[in-house]
């Protein structure tokens, strides 16, 4: 098998008149690409990895009240970005600028349809492009607030371009009109932004998904704008750490924010105590079986056999996430080899 062919394009979208996802596998628009063409994050993922089907096409973010002036972006097709925002007595912060103008577009449109107040400030709760190529539209006066690490990592520009290109199926047409607009601040652990009557707290808990992975938290909903630290799902793709890692930022995350409603980068809002919970079980178990492996002298590819996705931890047959199986089994293969090379490493050390 070659390593182009590892890669299956999944096309998910939301069945809205059964209410349920249904998987598609294929093509949206563009040629299947691998990893010797994306590269960056992708490009030693294992057999069986799923890139994540990004493509906007047709794509309606849906206005959710969650309370005054707290507003839910929500994707009528997971599992294309979430957004949001929050008003304040002053201004706007929206969080996340999606993938290109013409998504950015339909979220100053949805701010607009709420208050004319300005959109002070523009949240990218990470790098990846499907979380900031969108920030080109956003007003000049806009400022855009990062993680230390998500500013740097933005500044390749073209990598981030080839890795999305992947995850919409080699579509060109998605990222016409995409330039690079880098963040005006960055902060490193936490940031307090006024809108005037209303607070909004920025919190950087470590490592998960990416290494700058931001929670946009506001305090009276209780409600975590999370990016892509927490999605659908309970296998969270670890991109770019490793399971004890991850664990110990999302230990964090519980212990210091009490979190009501967290709105994921991707999929459905969830319960916010409950995910977290789910994500500290599904982690915990993946670090110690993944231990034992390594204390065993397995290989890697004994590992990602002998540690497979347990169906406890699969959305239940049937379910509205049941058709997101192949995804987080995918995720799974890549969360047991970046655990599988840190653990090993530490032996090593």
């Amino acid at each position: 098998m070659t390593q182009a062919t590892r890669f299956t394009t999944l096309a998910v979208v939301l069945a809205l008149g059964a209410g349920a996802f249904t998987p598609a596998f294929g093509q949206a628009g563009g040629q299947a690409l691998g990893p010797e063409q994306a590269g960056g994050i992708f490009a030693d993922a294992p057999e069986g990895f799923i890139p994540p089907p990004l493509h906007p096409g047709g794509v309606t973010l849906e206005t959710r009240r969650l309370g005054e002036g707290v507003y839910a972006l929500m994707s009528d097709k997971p599992p294309t970005d979430n957004s949001g925002f929050i008003v304040g007595e002053d201004a706007v912060l929206v969080i996340d600028a999606h993938i290109n103008p013409e998504m950015a577009g339909q979220i100053i449109e949805s701010v607009r349809r709420v208050t004319d107040k300005p959109i002070a400030y523009l949240v990218n709760t990470n790098y990846h492009g499907d979380h900031t190529f969108g920030n080109s539209t956003f007003p000049s006066s806009t400022t855009i607030i990062a993680h230390a690490a998500t500013g740097a990592r933005m500044a390749d520009f073209e990598g981030e371009w080839r890795v999305m290109l992947v995850t919409v199926s080699g579509d060109t047409e998605v990222l016409e009109g995409v330039t690079l607009r880098l963040p005006d601040i960055t902060f490193d652990e936490r940031l307090t932004i006024d809108l005037g009557g209303r607070v909004v707290e920025l919190y950087h808990f470590g490592a998960g998904n990416t290494p700058g992975d931001t929670v946009v938290y506001e305090p009276l909903t209780r409600t975590a704008w999370t990016g892509n630290l927490v999605i659908m799902g309970s296998a969270p793709p670890i991109f770019e750490s490793d399971a004890a890692t991850y664990l110990r930022t999302i230990s964090a995350f519980a212990s210091e924010l009490d979190v009501e409603t967290i709105i994921p980068g991707h999929g459905v809002q969830l319960d916010g105590a409950a995910q977290l919970a789910v994500y500290q079980a599904y982690l915990g178990d993946l670090l110690t079986r993944v231990r034992q492996q390594v204390r065993e002298g397995r290989s890697l590819e004994q590992a990602l056999e002998g540690v497979p996705l347990e169906d406890r931890w699969l959305p239940e047959e049937g379910s509205a996430l049941s058709g997101i199986a192949p995804l987080m089994r995918g995720f799974h293969r890549l969360n047991v080899k970046r655990t599988y090379e840190a653990l090993a490493g530490d032996d090593a050390r």
